[in-house]
């Protein structure tokens, strides 16, 4: 009697998508993986917190200061109006940061989290701030104004302050992302904190 023996052969390994962000069951452990991914979650939501928690104090300080300015009777006047941008500026940030680190972490929101979508937040904020400081800190040098009382000349210094450093980390935030795609080009994601790979 004639006995055959069946051979399975496995499939080849291939690469599981959508692995969980802190490991588990469908996590990448190929060589060389993991250490692009590492960078991006390490350095998105500080950056990202950053910029928001610098556009809320933003948003207070502009508020404050121009219902102070309306309470002299200085509403409509040059500095308000760089005041107003400002404050847009600021609820501005304040809303797409949050939203974008929500929306990078949960990695469900397919193009509003990619990178493409990050990259172009970020450099028409960065353009914005970039005009909002500039034309904030034009007025008082070329005024020579730094406020009505001594505490509103210091909160106008921490607001202008406060203004170019948003616009520094808009900029090294977009860089750091445009470098991270550039540097894996051999990986697939839709978002900072996605695993997918190819």
């Amino acid at each position: 009697m004639n006995t055959t023996t069946a051979t399975t052969n496995a499939p080849p390994a291939t690469t599981v998508r959508g692995g969980p962000l802190g490991g588990g069951p469908g996590t990448h452990t190929g060589a060389g993986y993991g250490s692009g991914k590492r960078g991006i979650r390490r350095y998105h939501p500080i950056l990202f917190g950053l910029i928001t928690a610098i556009a809320l104090a933003l948003l207070g300080l502009t508020a404050w200061t121009h219902h102070q300015y309306s309470n002299y009777g200085l509403t409509g006047t040059g500095l308000t109006r760089r005041l107003d941008f400002l404050l847009f500026l600021s609820i501005w940030t304040a809303l797409f940061g949050a939203a974008y680190m929500i929306f990078a972490h949960t990695g469900r929101f397919g193009a509003i989290a990619s990178h493409a979508s990050h990259v172009f937040w970020l450099l028409i904020t960065w353009i914005m701030w970039l005009v909002g400081a500039a034309l904030y800190q034009h007025y008082l040098n070329h005024n020579r104004f730094c406020g009505v009382t001594h505490r509103m000349c210091q909160i106008n210094r921490a607001i202008r302050a406060l203004s170019w450093i948003e616009f520094a980390l808009c900029f090294l935030t977009m860089l750091l992302i445009i470098l991270h795609i550039g540097g894996k080009t051999a990986r697939y994601r839709t978002g900072p904190y996605d695993d997918y790979v190819v």
